[in-house]
């Protein structure tokens, strides 16, 4: 399985490096700096929506089975029907306009002057559907 994520993420390197014209030869440190990287962006967002998520929908930290049996039925109603990414969860409206997409966005590439997002914000105008979609897998 980690062979398999290594060499997805190898890959989409080079796509994205082919697709902006970039030439890159791949060394092992390049390979290992880019490994590094990619595993650094999935840890610190899952972290950041873990967060977002908790007070967005209203979990609850307790020991308590009542409470932790509540908070299992709250993600299993929301994991159905992906009923997460919609604005308005319960009636499912607003389709990826939930702002705790946004929030997730702004936290994790816009927070401060020195974040990607504003450093690099030509690659985030118009916002990669491939951006949104990692948000809402960390969501999930």
């Amino acid at each position: 399985k980690d062979v398999l994520m290594t060499a997805i993420s190898v890959f989409r390197c080079l796509i994205a490096c082919q697709l902006k014209g970039i030439n890159i030869k791949l060394t092992p440190s390049a390979i290992k700096m880019l490994l590094k990287r990619t595993s650094h962006v999935r840890g610190e967002l899952k972290t950041k929506m873990r967060s977002l998520t908790r007070s967005f929908f209203g979990f609850r930290s307790s020991e308590s089975r009542e409470v932790i049996r509540q908070n299992c039925d709250l993600a299993e109603s929301l994991k159905e029907g992906l009923s997460f990414i919609f604005k308005d969860w319960t009636t499912k409206t607003g389709i990826y306009k939930t702002e705790l997409l946004q929030d997730g966005i702004n936290v994790m590439w816009f927070a401060n002057r020195s974040d990607e997002g504003i450093i690099y914000n030509k690659y985030f105008n118009p916002m990669p559907i491939k951006v949104i979609a990692l948000v809402l897998t960390a969501v999930s």
